[in-house]
C-alpha cells in the first residue's frame, strides 16, 4: 500500500456519513463462568468518526436541596455521588447523534463505578414516537447510573424513575445493560416506557440492536400493556400472552440478519464453554468476524450499518471498524469490590487493540488515554489505536494475524502480573493497610495502560513501515 492510498482511505473515514448504530453486548450469569464472576462484555460501535477516551471521576458530596441541570431537564442532586470510570466521546468529536456543542452529562457511553456496577447501552427501534429534546437524554441517564447506583438492581430503578418522571428524549428505543458482582439485568426502554429482566445465573444473554425481552420479565413501567392496547399494537384476545419484543419493536427491524446473526454467533462461540467461561473467551467473541464460515467478512471501507448490510447482504460482524471501545467486565464477589470488580478495556476495536485492566478501586490513567481533545495527534491514545486499525483494516490478511498474536501473548503475561498484584493487594487489605493496597491497584492499572499504549505505538510504526515498502 502506498502513501497516497492511505491518505485517500483516511479522508474517506473522516467524511463518511453516519446513518445507524450497532453495539453488541453479552451478559453472562455467575453460574457459567470459571470463577463464579458475572461477566459483562460490550463492543461500543459509534462509527468511523466518533473519537473516544477513558477517564475517572472522583466521588463527591453535594449541598442540601442542590439541583442538577442535564440535557434536557433539571433534577434533584443526591447528597453523595460515587466515583466511576467512564468511556465515551472526546470533546468536539463528530459521529452518530453526538451533539455539535459540548454539554455536561452528554458524553458517557460505557462505565463502571466504585461499587462494581457496570453499564452499557444498545440502540433499539421502537414503535413509540420519539421526543426530540423533550425529557431526559440517554447520555445523562448513563452517567447518572454510575453516579448513583450501588447495585445493578438500583440502576434498574433509577432508569425506570427517570423515564416515568421525564420521558426519554431524542430516540424512541434503547437497551441498558447492567451488572454487579452478584447479578446482571437488562432494561429495555422506549420514549415513555420500560421493562427489565434479571439474567439467570445459568444464562448467556446476547444483545444486538433489536429488543430481546419477550413475555418473561421481572419489572416494568406502569401502563406498559395498557398503552400497547391503546395504540393498537396488542390485542389480548387475538395475540395471547403479551410479548414486549414483538409488541413495541418496529416490525421491520425485528427479524433482520443484521441482529440475529450476531446474537446466534456469540451464543454458538460460547456454548461449549459454559461453566468455564473466562474473559479471554469474550475477547475472542468481541473480535469475531465469522472466521471459518461462509459469512467471514473483512473490514469494509465504508460504514456497514443496517441499511447497507441488509441491502447488499454484507454480514454485520461482531467486531467491526465502527468501534469506539471494547470492554469485558469481570465482576467477582469473593473479594473486596475494589479488587473483585474490574474491567478489561480496549480502545477503538479489539480486533487491533490490546486490553488493559481497570479496577473499581483504581483512580488514574495516562493522560493520553483520558485526552479530551478529539484531534488526531500523538497526544491521543485513541488515535494511536485508530490509526493502527485503519492500516490493519486495509491490509487485513497480513496485519490482523500479526497484531492479534502479539496481543494474545501480551495478555498472557499481563494476567500473570495481575494475579501476583491482586494477591499482594488482598494481603494488604487483610492486614488493615487498605490505602497502600489501593495505591498498588492504581499503579498497576496505570502501568498496564501505559505499556499497552507503548506496544500499540510500536505496532503502528511496524505496520506503517512494512505496508509502505
Amino acid at each position: 500500500m502506498n502513501k497516497n492510498s492511505l491518505i485517500i482511505l483516511m479522508i474517506t473515514l473522516l467524511f463518511v456519513t453516519v446513518t445507524g448504530h450497532s453495539c453488541t453486548t453479552i451478559l453472562i450469569g455467575k453460574g457459567l463462568t470459571i470463577n463464579g464472576a458475572v461477566i459483562h462484555a460490550h463492543n461500543e460501535d459509534m462509527g468511523f468518526a466518533a473519537v473516544g477516551r477513558l477517564w475517572h471521576v472522583a466521588a463527591a458530596t453535594h449541598k442540601r436541596d442542590e439541583t442538577l441541570a442535564v440535557p434536557y431537564v433539571t433534577i434533584p442532586q443526591p447528597k453523595q455521588t460515587y466515583a466511576y470510570w467512564a468511556s465515551g466521546n472526546a470533546q468536539a468529536t463528530s459521529g452518530l447523534d453526538i451533539s455539535s456543542k459540548t454539554k455536561a452529562y452528554d458524553s458517557v457511553l460505557v462505565g463502571m463505578n466504585q461499587w462494581g456496577v457496570t453499564m452499557s447501552c444498545n440502540w433499539m427501534h421502537s414503535k413509540e414516537k420519539e421526543q426530540p429534546e423533550q425529557g431526559i437524554r440517554r447520555y445523562a441517564i448513563r452517567q447518572l447510573i454510575l453516579e448513583r447506583a450501588k447495585t445493578a438492581r438500583e440502576a434498574v430503578q433509577i432508569i425506570g424513575d427517570f423515564i416515568e418522571q421525564n420521558g426519554q428524549a431524542d430516540w424512541g428505543g434503547l437497551d441498558y445493560n447492567l451488572a454487579d458482582t452478584n447479578e446482571a439485568w437488562i432494561v429495555e426502554t422506549t420514549t415513555n416506557h420500560w421493562l427489565a429482566r434479571k439474567i439467570k445465573d445459568d444464562e448467556i444473554w446476547v444483545v444486538a440492536n433489536r429488543f430481546t425481552i419477550g413475555s418473561d420479565f421481572d419489572l416494568s413501567s406502569k401502563g406498559l400493556i395498557d398503552n400497547a392496547i391503546k395504540q393498537g399494537w396488542y390485542n389480548p384476545e387475538k395475540d395471547g400472552t403479551f410479548n414486549f419484543r414483538l409488541t413495541y419493536g418496529k416490525t421491520e427491524n425485528m427479524h433482520q440478519a443484521y441482529d440475529i446473526d450476531r446474537e446466534n454467533r456469540a451464543r454458538k462461540l460460547l456454548e461449549s464453554k459454559k461453566g468455564i467461561i473466562t474473559a479471554q473467551d469474550l475477547f475472542l467473541v468481541l473480535r469475531d468476524r465469522y472466521e471459518g464460515t461462509s459469512k467471514f467478512t473483512k473490514p469494509q471501507a465504508v460504514e456497514n450499518w443496517r441499511e447497507r448490510s441488509e441491502e447488499k447482504h454484507i454480514p454485520r460482524t461482531i467486531s467491526s471498524n465502527l468501534g469506539q471501545s471494547a470492554s469485558v467486565a469481570v465482576l467477582r464477589r469473593d473479594m473486596p469490590i475494589e479488587v473483585g470488580a474490574m474491567t478489561w478495556y480496549a480502545m477503538v476495536s479489539s480486533q487491533f487493540s490490546g486490553y488493559f485492566p481497570i479496577y473499581a478501586g483504581s483512580t488514574t490513567i495516562p493522560k493520553e488515554i483520558h485526552n479530551i481533545n478529539s484531534d488526531n495527534n500523538t497526544e491521543s491514545a485513541w488515535w494511536t489505536f485508530k490509526n493502527l486499525q485503519n492500516i490493519g483494516s486495509l491490509n487485513f490478511a497480513v496485519v490482523s494475524p500479526l497484531v492479534n498474536n502479539f496481543w494474545t501473548a501480551n495478555h498472557s503475561t499481563m494476567v500473570n502480573k495481575q494475579q501476583a498484584i491482586e494477591k499482594k493487594v488482598l494481603a494488604l487489605f487483610n492486614n488493615g493497610n487498605r490505602k497502600k493496597g489501593l495505591e498498588m491497584l492504581t499503579s498497576f492499572t496505570y502501568s498496564q495502560a501505559q505499556a499497552t499504549l507503548y506496544h500499540a505505538r510500536r505496532l503502528l510504526n511496524l505496520v506503517s513501515t512494512n505496508v509502505n515498502e
